[in-house]
């Protein structure tokens, strides 16, 4: 009877951290990782020309804010006609993140890259300051320099 107790109790323990670890929401370095990557893809798609002006502001106006969108909308403009080396992959690792009371974001982003451009193929590696503000929910990238 106690060995029966004991292997239902085991199967409860074992659902319910299964059940938490499924169920767990995006955390802080998940989000910020996915809005990195995202701001990386639309101006990569939008420097080789497979998205219009138009389209790439969509995006970005989804994934940043402020100081950074609107450096970003300008630096569309200036280089849209440039022939630019190009990103075949990159790599996002978020080496801290931490959440202000007030729903400020900021931390490390280690951004790893693999470019093609006139001069053959080359990897360069990064690390990047960010903040983000969360509205309701809601997290843009508001800071992305590079340290």
């Amino acid at each position: 009877m106690k060995k029966l107790y004991v292997v239902n109790l085991c199967v409860l323990l074992i659902m319910f951290l299964t059940a938490g670890i499924v169920g767990r929401p995006n955390t802080d370095s998940s989000q910020i990782k996915l809005l990195v990557t995202d701001r990386i893809t639309a101006l990569n798609d939008y420097y080789s020309q497979d998205t219009t002006y138009d389209e790439t502001e969509d995006i970005l106006r989804k994934l940043e804010k402020e100081k950074l969108l609107r450096s970003d909308l300008a630096l569309m403009k200036a280089y849209s006609a440039t022939d630019m080396d190009r990103i075949q992959t990159s790599k996002v690792k978020v080496k801290s993140c931490k959440r202000t009371s007030y729903g400020i974001i900021k931390g490390n982003a280690e951004i790893s890259y693999v470019m093609y451009g006139q001069h053959g193929k080359w990897r360069d590696k990064q690390v990047y300051f960010f903040t983000a503000e969360d509205k309701k929910g809601k997290i843009k990238l508001t800071q992305l320099k590079k340290i």
